[in-house]
């Protein structure tokens, strides 16, 4: 049998994907887990650590994958390649994720749209070395954008990603074919990045 910290672990992330923080109890979790309420405490010390614990965890993992996929792309890499290698990590229903991998996005896609004071700062710390280099390669394909501006479209784009996990966002698109979302995800990530900044605004 599994340990008791590992129980809760998975148990946890089970839930967080299923129903988000905001629906889980303390009793939920131990009764899933087959552990006791106080064995929370003992082991993460509440409730709320445990679920930080199971979102940092998904949190690593996501910008893990968004490094390897970067470092993976050779310096001239086209603006199209950065994209994808930014945006598919936290893409919840791409066709190469697994049921785990889903669960996490689903994880991931709830800590964004409503983060503790803890993951906050986790996301602080974690998304910054990741979201400069990303930036510093971009900037190159659009030399055009000023860097304040750009800074603007890529928060833009994180929150739009965010948007998608709600329950309103993936009711609307059930049906559509997880690929053929990415690739109109990539477009229209495409068009923001590339159009042309804003101009001066003329007074009357």
């Amino acid at each position: 049998m599994r340990d008791t910290p590992s129980r809760l672990r998975e148990a946890a992330e089970r839930l967080l994907a299923e129903r988000g923080a905001a629906r889980i109890s303390l009793r939920d979790i131990t009764d899933a887990a087959g552990a006791n309420v106080a064995s929370v405490g003992y082991h993460f010390g509440s409730k709320d650590a445990l679920l930080d614990d199971v979102v940092r965890s998904s949190l690593t993992e996501m910008y893990d994958q968004q490094r390897a996929r970067l470092a993976q792309l050779p310096d001239d890499a086209g603006l199209e390649d950065l994209v994808r290698a930014w945006i598919l990590p936290t893409f919840a229903t791409h066709a190469e994720q697994d049921e785990t991998q889903r669960r996490r996005s689903r994880i991931l896609q709830d800590a964004l749209n409503q983060p503790s004071p803890a993951i906050t700062a986790l996301l602080a710390e974690m998304a910054a070395p990741v979201q400069r280099q990303l930036l510093d390669r971009i900037s190159r394909h659009v030399p055009h954008v000023p860097q304040d501006e750009l800074r603007l479209r890529h928060t833009a784009v994180l929150a739009a990603l965010g948007a998608l996990g709600s329950d309103a966002f993936a009711t609307m698109l059930a049906g559509v074919e997880p690929d053929r979302l990415a690739d109109q995800l990539v477009a229209w990530i495409l068009g923001g990045l590339t159009a042309e900044p804003a101009g001066p605004r003329q007074t009357s």
